[in-house]
């Protein structure tokens, strides 16, 4: 068994070189490593190999590393430049420059670079800076012992946690405040963050060189793309964050990072900082087993349905999927992450595992005692409010994606909500309620593909009719709904966009007068009964699960010796290792780096390698300097391969060697690793970067920008 982890003392806002002294002396070893900042150990670090003092990574009051690191858009960037320039991965801005193609300049076929910073263009990526942050556990739990049942206890933590935001954004009015859950009812930091609302594009490689391979290499290893760009963030002339505006000027960042073009070599100690997304580490065995049965399987298949959908659509189409880009890049995205995490779960003990832990919670003490009772009373519940979900599951995840995946459901709901809102008002109040309405409405409006929204509709409430069928065979819907009915949609007028578009432009009012004839309005009123009771269930078990899970944690603790490591959940985290080859199925053995060299050998083998005549001579240099090579091979560097501990939102982390020096990009996982949500294990989870070697040979050869390559420091 493990020795207990050396418990954190005081405030979280204390420095890691204070925090060093509390815990350098515990023997804890990781089995998973996305430490928040106060959770580190430096001595361990550094017997790693990192070559920096605590206070070069973290220390309030002070320049650090925390200072160059920025949450993007949903990924992790850093700053290398002190006019705002920001690294971060192509697959991140993919969708953004999508948006900003057309048939005539398709950025995303083939490339972008800003020759000044005139060119550059706006994109929706705002940035987040972690200034400082705090232990509130104490405030935000204040009075809940108290409470009497699960529902109280969220609703007085809310309440809490609003007053606590009230106060820190009328002492700090130039930050935004947040408050985030470490574990789940027991544990909360306070976040202060730089809000930058003004990010700009200013270089994108080409499709076939940031996206080579495409969902063929998606979580594979060995890979070969360059998923990399450049975005520059933007304050107001006072220095202070601000909308879009042509008179902003680039941020002047506390810190930049250093980038070492020499790059890496097998087995050199390395870290990344960022902000993973999300990961369930400590949740029963009964979740997992809903995850492996019920959610993953739901979810993967309705994805791979979508993405079909939308392929077919728009083939033939460029101007249709420069559209459908983005959210078939995501969605492809997901849907390989699920397969994998399906394949992991089936693969690995981690689904029996933790079962058997939860068996062992309820024997491990002493029968009759008040702790071993509540042990066995606490997993038995837990294990049945799963078994309820299990039972609502698929029923739960149509009618969450209810209005989410179709905008027929959207437009819908809006329009009953808006005539609710018509009747309940004066009169004098009826025109600016329609005014709000059409401003909506056009949101929604044109669809992108008319047959794709049908088709989502569709699917959507027959999955919420026939799982909720599942639940109960008896269940009783009203007329609207019927095969009848569902010949109707194909000529519903909520899925004729000119016809939509007239309307909620030129007669509002008689639009939603009408709503109620309409066959998609009377389907979602005929389900809502249905919907809602599917939803309360879940909202219930949610409530009860809160309350139950500090107590299982707890117990688990307790049974393990080990204080756990907090859940990932979009703030800001390290994770450390190695460069490391791996050996993922019997006989097959993984060397850490990839070269330019295999770019051509994959080269039009498959659509998803295609590269075009035009970049295949960019990239093929006759006289390559040997900064860009590895020196074991004599090969263009371009992908590197390192066991840190990782998941969704690390993408875009810089990967930095010993001294904190950038020496890559962090961007995936081997499929092996996409279990790293459940659990880590350095036998099969290895992450994915591209490597520094690499971004600034695409960088210099393929998109001519020796400008940026200056602006970061470097004279190649």
């Amino acid at each position: 068994m493990k020795k207990p982890f050396g418990r954190v003392l005081g405030k979280i806002g204390i420095s890691l070189a204070g925090l060093a002294l509390v815990i350098a002396g515990s023997a804890y070893t990781p089995e998973e490593g996305m430490f928040p900042l106060n959770y580190l150990n430096i001595t361990q670090l550094k017997n790693a190999g990192l070559q920096l003092d605590a206070e070069d990574i973290f220390s309030p009051g002070k320049i650090s590393l925390t200072d160059a690191l920025v949450n993007v858009g949903g990924c992790t960037g850093s700053f290398i430049s002190e006019e705002g320039l920001i690294i971060t991965n192509h697959h991140c801005v993919y969708g953004n420059v999508a948006r900003l193609s057309t048939e005539k300049n398709n950025y995303l076929e083939n490339g972008f670079v800003a020759l000044d910073k005139s060119q550059e263009l706006p994109v929706s990526m705002p940035c987040k800076i972690t200034q400082s942050y705090e232990d509130v556990s104490e405030e935000v739990l204040k009075g809940t012992s108290e409470t009497n049942t699960p529902s109280e206890r969220i609703s007085l933590i809310g309440k809490n946690i609003q007053e606590i935001l009230k106060k820190e954004r009328s002492l700090y009015p130039e930050l935004t405040i947040e408050i985030s859950e470490m574990f789940i009812g027991k544990s909360y930091t306070l976040f202060r963050y730089i809000y930058l609302k003004d990010v700009r594009l200013v270089m994108a490689p080409p499709l076939t060189v940031g996206q080579f391979g495409g969902d063929t290499d998606n979580w594979e290893w060995p890979r070969h793309n360059g998923d990399f760009s450049l975005v520059r963030a933007y304050v107001g002339k006072d220095g202070k964050p601000a909308a879009y505006s042509k008179d902003n000027i680039p941020y002047t960042p506390k810190k930049t990072l250093k980038i070492n073009p020499k790059g890496t070599q097998e087995n050199d100690f390395v870290f990344i900082m960022g902000y993973p997304g999300r990961t369930y580490r400590h949740e029963s065995g009964s979740y997992l087993q809903f995850q492996q049965e019920i959610q993953l399987p739901t979810i993967q298949s309705f994805y791979k349905t979508y993405i079909d959908w939308m392929k077919e659509l728009s083939e033939g189409n460029t101007a249709k999927r420069l559209k459908f880009a983005g959210t078939i890049q995501g969605m492809e995205n997901v849907e390989k992450n699920y397969r994998g995490k399906i394949q992991g779960l089936r693969r690995t003990d981690v689904v029996k595992a933790r079962q058997n832990q939860d068996a062992a919670l309820k024997t491990v003490y002493k029968t009759g005692t008040p702790q071993g009772i509540q042990a066995t009373k606490v997993v038995k519940r837990i294990e049945a409010l799963w078994e309820i979900r299990q039972k609502y599951g698929k029923a739960h995840f149509y009618s969450n994606v209810f209005t989410r995946q179709s905008k027929a459901l959207q437009m819908a709901e809006l329009c009953l909500e808006t005539n609710a809102l018509l009747e309940a008002s004066p009169k004098n109040k009826k025109d600016s309620i329609i005014i709000k309405f059409q401003k909506n409405a056009k949101k929604l409006y044109p669809f992108v593909d008319e047959e794709l929204e049908r088709r989502a509709f569709t699917t959507i409430i027959n999955g919420i009719y026939n799982h909720a069928k599942d639940v109960n065979p008896n269940v009783k819907i009203g007329n609207a709904f019927s095969p009848k009915s569902l010949q109707e949609i194909s000529s519903s007028h909520f899925f004729d966009n000119q016809k939509m578009m007239d309307l909620i432009e030129k007669k509002p009012a008689k639009l939603l007068s009408s709503i109620n004839k309409e066959i998609v309005t009377k389907i979602v009123l005929d389900l809502e009964p249905i919907r809602m009771n599917i939803l309360n269930v879940w909202k219930e078990t949610e409530l009860e699960l809160a309350a139950l899970m500090p107590q299982y944690m707890g117990f688990r603790e307790d049974y393990l010796q080990s204080q756990f490591i907090p859940d990932a959940n979009s703030t800001l985290r390290l994770t450390y290792g190695f460069i490391k080859s791996y050996k993922p199925n019997d006989g097959e053995v993984h060397y850490p780096y990839t070269s330019l060299e295999g770019v051509f050998e994959k080269a039009n083998t498959l659509p998803d390698y295609r590269l075009p005549e035009l970049v295949q001579d960019k990239l093929r240099q006759k006289e390559v300097p040997a900064i860009f090579k590895d020196p074991k091979t004599g090969k263009v560097v371009v992908g590197i391969l390192y066991n840190m501990d990782t998941t969704g939102g690390n993408s875009g982390s810089p990967v930095l060697n010993a001294r904190g020096e950038l020496i890559g990009l962090n961007f995936d996982r081997s499929f092996t690793a996409t279990i790293n949500d459940y659990a880590w294990n350095e036998d099969y989870s290895r992450s994915i970067g591209c490597d520094i070697r690499y971004v600034l040979y695409v960088l210099k050869y393929v998109s001519n920008a020796d400008k940026i390559i200056e602006e970061m420091g470097l004279n190649l």
